[in-house]
């Protein structure tokens, strides 16, 4: 996955139980460099183990030293992702994480302890929709990764859209309808 589908992967990641685990580089978007050869047993994993890409300078800022004396190769692409570009543009995926995490840390059912049920959750179907729910408050978290408007059965009194990517889905008549490439957290 890549470009705006990360943002809506990253909304179920940290809506989900349990320690959300974020790898260096994948708040920027550093994509899988392939075919490196493997450093101490990083075996298929090396292409995600490249040196952090930090700004458009020598070697992405990471080493001031030859390109070829780096230990493992870098991702060499014109438009590979930067921690600068990332943190100037309002709209990024860094930015993106950022308001996540905050969310998620300011709702105690986002938490790890919040119980999670799954309300629409069908084989090869969208959207997933579950809700996250603790002593304090109760959320209908709605992903939607489908390029296409999608919707299912229920009936929910929504007080608050804590969290919206793309654009909110509609509740009306029993039924939620759910843009396509979407993610929303709604407070009930």
């Amino acid at each position: 996955i890549h470009g705006e589908e990360l943002k809506v992967a990253f909304a179920f990641l940290l809506s989900m139980p349990g320690a959300p685990f974020l790898y260096y580089g994948d708040e920027i978007g550093m994509r899988y460099v392939e075919n490196l050869h493997s450093v101490e047993g990083g075996y298929g994993r090396t292409g995600s183990r490249s040196p952090m890409q930090w700004d458009h300078t020598t070697n992405a800022g990471f080493s001031a030293a030859p390109k070829e004396k780096l230990y493992v190769k870098q991702d060499e692409s014109a438009d590979r992702p930067t921690v600068e570009a990332q943190m100037a543009d309002p709209d990024s995926l860094y930015h993106e994480i950022q308001k996540l995490i905050n969310i998620r840390q300011a709702h105690s059912a986002l938490q790890s302890r919040g119980e999670i049920e799954f309300v629409y959750a069908e084989e090869k179907q969208y959207p997933l929709a579950y809700l996250r729910s603790d002593d304090k408050e109760k959320i209908l978290v709605i992903i939607n990764p489908a390029d296409r408007e999608v919707s299912f059965d229920g009936d929910y009194a929504v007080k608050e859209a804590l969290y919206t990517f793309g654009r909110e889905a509609a509740f009306a008549g029993g039924k939620v309808t759910v843009p396509g490439g979407s993610a929303g957290f709604y407070l009930l």
